[in-house]
């Protein structure tokens, strides 16, 4: 007895939609992978570095060097003039009571006028006694600054004194401010009448000694007495007018202490 024969029904391939739709989200999963694995092994372009790659960076990063503002001394820099100022004051052994006294016991009978110290052998100040080359007194001409620049240096250092008799005769005297020595003591062949007796009358009417007036004027700013000079000041008052200076700064500081009474009436700081 045969059988009735029913053929398979064939499936079914058109796409269905369930199908499609896992496709596509598998296919944008892959993608979003693979562009997040590059991000990763990238050159450090991404909006997040790795804590390691931070550090190595950190690590290799050159320091920044000092700004000459930066640096305490920058604005402290020494000028050519305080330089020189402050480099002269170890050269003189002798202070400026011991030159002033030692220049007047030079001239019979006269007083001192006028004294200042002096630096030679390479300064812009030289009185022409430079030392020669190799000379055991002499020391280096050039000095550096803070700042590591050279500046001009005396190499030995003199007070020129002024020294006058009672009519007025002035004498020059240099001493030497390393030994106190006398180097020479000659009349100012320069004075005429007028110039004697206008001295004359200064000495006359000077009550203070300058002593006692670069007392004053340390006494208001401690420091070194480089300067005593007797003179009439802008108002036509008569002044010693004192030069002080100070060894930690190179500044000068002058002041007008009055001849008669012995004040200060005046004072003026250089910091050039």
């Amino acid at each position: 007895m045969s059988r009735a024969y029913s053929p398979v029904p064939a499936p079914d391939r058109r796409p269905r939609p369930a199908r499609l739709a896992l496709t596509a989200t598998c296919l944008a999963a892959c993608v979003a992978l693979l562009a997040g694995c590059g991000d990763d092994g990238g050159d450090g372009d991404g909006d997040q570095a790795s804590p390691t790659a931070s550090a190595t960076k950190a690590s290799k990063a050159p320091s920044s060097p000092s700004q000459p503002g930066d640096s305490p001394s920058a604005s402290g820099r020494l000028t050519d003039d305080q330089a020189e100022r402050k480099a002269l004051l170890p050269l003189a052994r002798v202070d400026h009571a011991k030159a002033a006294e030692t220049a007047v016991a030079k001239v019979p009978g006269g007083r001192l006028v006028d004294l200042e110290l002096k630096g030679t052998g390479g300064d812009r100040g030289d009185t022409g006694t430079d030392d020669a080359p190799g000379d055991a007194g002499a020391t280096d001409a050039r000095a550096a600054g803070p700042s590591g620049t050279a500046s001009p240096r005396a190499r030995r250092a003199e007070w020129i004194a002024k020294v006058a008799t009672k009519d007025g005769t002035a004498h020059r005297v240099r001493v030497d401010a390393g030994s106190g020595k006398v180097l020479d003591a000659a009349a100012d062949a320069d004075q005429d009448g007028d110039d004697k007796r206008e001295l004359a009358a200064q000495l006359s009417k000077a009550r203070r000694t300058p002593e006692q007036a670069a007392k004053a004027a340390t006494d208001a700013k401690p420091g070194t007495v480089t300067s005593v000079e007797l003179g009439d000041d802008d108002a036509g008052a008569l002044v010693w007018s004192v030069d002080v200076v100070t060894p930690r700064d190179g500044n000068k500081t002058t002041f007008a202490v009055d001849a008669v009474t012995g004040k200060v009436v005046g004072e003026h700081v250089d910091r050039d």
